[in-house]
């Protein structure tokens, strides 16, 4: 619409004089009124120049234009021309109305008339692109597009998409059939600019083969992975990015992803970044795990199920892909959907889960190994309670885990050609360095809790664990480490009827010796004692020991001083695993000795041997072949359920004793009789 208005500074003040002139000049043609005309309104497309013509405007004589902007939109960004001209031109950046008032002015009259110009509709993107593209912000209302995808779009070597460095925000509305194909090219923006890419109705996203995908602060992909390109792409994914390129995503919110939201199906030798994005889809992020390193903290919409990693099976060695080693960020879930052997560092968070395939393990093995986890509770399950194979700690590999709960675990012994296990464990250890386990839980083991298989000089110290439902013992370890294996009595075991806490190995006497203390392990809880053990060093067993031995399996005492006292509540005992008389041989005491409170049943069942090589002379629970010492006690003890002797004194040996009154000790149900003294 236009608006005309006219004014003249002299005016006749009588109409008679004006009548009279008119009278003696009737044959003279009327003045021509000063009259602006600033041409018809008109509707563009942004980008599209438009031309301002006044030329239809009139007057007496010639006049002098004026072109006045009065848009919202600043005069800097609309480039402007020949605002004193009659025909001016501009082009307009972005939708929206720009208002243009043309002055003419003669003498001292002027006349004003007014354009508007409506800029309208979208930008259309399709094909390979020819020439770089750099977005704007065209359309002021947020929830209308800027630009429009029809096609798959191309950006190949050479050619760049970037945006205008301001504030702003860009909206990309996307086909259905098309998506964003970056190979060679890249595709960025201003950190103030935020964009969006959607569709109503779904769209394939985006192919990063090479070049650059640079996300970042704010930006959105929405409705993606609707389907897959046709060039090799086997699942849908809002990202998929292949092995080379510099992908950076950082800030980016995934909404409504139909399948994955980013898809990294082979190792990126390209600079990779994945940091503070919002992830939407139920499987957000599929890769392989030797790029779990490099996704770093990041938020996912609940509930979601899990990171899908793959592996390539148990006998292929995964160094990780980042310095940081296979990083598993705190408070996210990980599916481990394969063997997975790791030649690097494996760092678990507070907070993180992982889910294993059924059947499946973790191997750390190398010098560049170790398994470590940290903080508040993690976990490691098999996906929907599945059983699976459990950690195997493999040669100069370390491990120092804390508050991470070990859940179904010990399906099954590891065979990946280079390493095999012998027993199933949740935990497997046959590293050649100390390892800790403080503050676990390892619940639902098919086999060993933690089952220690290494040389004899190096262990795992466990404290703070407890331990629930396991098929075998808690803790396997060898007879020389027990007293680092089970420093404190922190621990808490809740096993099954007659499953032992701790099975004790003591294949090799010679380097294998208990020494130091041993500590309780709570109710009736017991050592397992699988073999003979001899004792030349000075060993205290803690109140509430708890030992059962082996058929066939003994102790011999043979040197230092062996310190046994327990209490009355707290009783140390020795006794066969069978529980019935006569199903061990019992032990042979040959150095100093302190027992008191403990309950020493079921022995006899073979000769024992002095010295390991001279058979006693008879069978008994307890053999005395120690020489004289006035610092031996033996008093407030139960002896009992002997085949032979309850206590045999050899020939010259000191007499503890064990029948003086004062020394309170009580004997019952032994065959031969209590106490024989040679």
């Amino acid at each position: 619409m236009k608006k005309v208005s006219t004014s003249l500074i002299f005016l006749f003040a009588f109409c008679g004089i004006l009548m009279l002139d008119s009278c003696s000049k009737k044959d003279d043609p009327a003045p021509t009124p000063l009259t602006a005309n600033a041409g018809a309104d008109q509707t563009v497309s942004p980008f599209t120049p438009v031309t301002l013509d006044g030329s239809a405007s009139t007057g007496a004589n010639t006049f002098n234009y004026e072109w006045k902007y009065t848009g919202s939109i600043p005069v800097s960004e609309i480039n402007f021309n020949s605002s004193n001209e009659k025909i001016a031109t501009f082009v307009p950046p972005k939708n929206g109305l720009y208002q243009f008032t043309l002055r003419i002015t003669e003498g001292n009259q002027f006349s004003e008339d007014a354009v508007t110009v409506t800029v309208t509709g979208v930008i259309t993107l399709s094909g390979t692109l020819t020439e770089n593209l750099i977005l704007k912000d065209l359309e002021p209302d947020p929830t209308k597009p800027d630009y429009k995808i029809t096609e798959d779009l191309k950006v190949l070597s050479g050619k760049t998409i970037t945006t205008e460095a301001k504030s702003g925000e860009i909206r990309i509305e996307v086909s259905e059939s098309a998506g964003i194909m970056i190979d060679g090219g890249s595709l960025s923006h201003d950190p103030n600019m935020h964009l969006t890419f959607t569709s109503a109705t779904g769209w394939k996203g985006f192919i990063l083969a090479s070049g650059g995908l640079n996300l970042t602060s704010g930006s959105i992909i929405e409705n993606a992975a609707k389907s897959v390109f046709s060039s090799g792409q086997t699942e849908p994914a809002a990202v998929t990015a292949y092995t080379g390129g510099s992908l950076n995503l950082t800030g980016v919110s995934f909404i409504g992803s139909t399948g994955y939201d980013l898809l990294m199906p082979d190792f990126r030798t390209g600079s990779t970044t994945i940091e503070s994005n919002l992830f939407s889809a139920a499987k957000p992020i599929k890769t392989t795990i030797a790029m779990v390193g490099k996704i770093s903290l990041n938020f996912y919409a609940a509930p979601y199920d899990y990171i899908l990693l793959t592996t390539p099976g148990a006998g292929t060695i995964v160094t990780a892909g980042s310095s940081t080693g296979f990083a598993f960020q705190s408070n996210t879930k990980y599916y481990i959907d394969g063997d997975f052997t790791s030649g690097s560092l494996v760092n678990i968070n507070v907070g993180a889960t992982i889910y294993m395939k059924a059947g499946t393990g973790i191997l750390v093995s190398g010098s560049s190994a170790s398994i470590t986890s940290t903080g508040g509770a993690a976990t490691i399950d098999g996906l929907n309670n599945a059983a699976w194979k459990g950690i195997a700690i493999g040669s100069g590999a370390q491990m120092s885990l804390s508050n991470l709960i070990i859940k179904n675990a010990g399906s099954d012994v590891f065979n990946t050609g280079s390493f095999t296990s012998s027993q199933k464990a949740a935990v497997y250890y046959t590293a050649a360095n100390n390892a800790s386990l403080t503050s676990c839980q390892i619940i639902n083991s098919g086999g060993y809790g933690l089952y220690i298989d290494s040389n004899p000089f190096n262990y795992v110290s466990v404290t703070g664990t407890t331990f629930t439902n396991l098929t075998s013992s808690a803790i396997r370890g060898p007879v020389n480490l027990i007293n680092q294996i089970i420093p404190s009595t922190t621990n808490t075991f809740t096993m099954p009827v007659g499953i032992a806490a701790v099975e004790v190995q003591s294949p090799n006497p010679s380097n294998y010796q208990p020494s130091n203390t041993w500590q309780a392990l709570g109710g009736s809880n017991f050592y397992l004692i699988t073999g003979n053990i001899f004792a030349p060093f000075s060993w205290t067993l803690a109140p509430g020991v708890n030992m059962k031995f082996k058929t066939g399996k003994s102790l011999d005492v043979q040197g230092g001083t062996f310190t046994a006292i327990g209490t009355a509540i707290s009783p140390i005992t020795f006794d066969s695993e069978a529980g019935t008389a006569g199903t061990w041989p019992g032990i042979v005491i040959e150095s100093a000795y302190k027992i008191e409170f403990c309950q020493i049943k079921n022995g006899g069942e073979t000769f024992l041997f002095k010295g390991g090589v001279t058979q006693a002379t008879e069978k008994a629970n307890i053999v005395f072949n120690n020489t004289t010492n006035a610092a031996n006690t033996f008093k407030n003890n139960s002896i009992n359920g002997s085949v032979g002797y309850g206590i045999l004194v050899e020939a010259g040996k000191q007499n503890p004793d064990a029948l003086n009154v004062a020394n309170n000790n009580t004997f019952s149900t032994n065959t031969s009789g209590n106490v024989i003294v040679k």
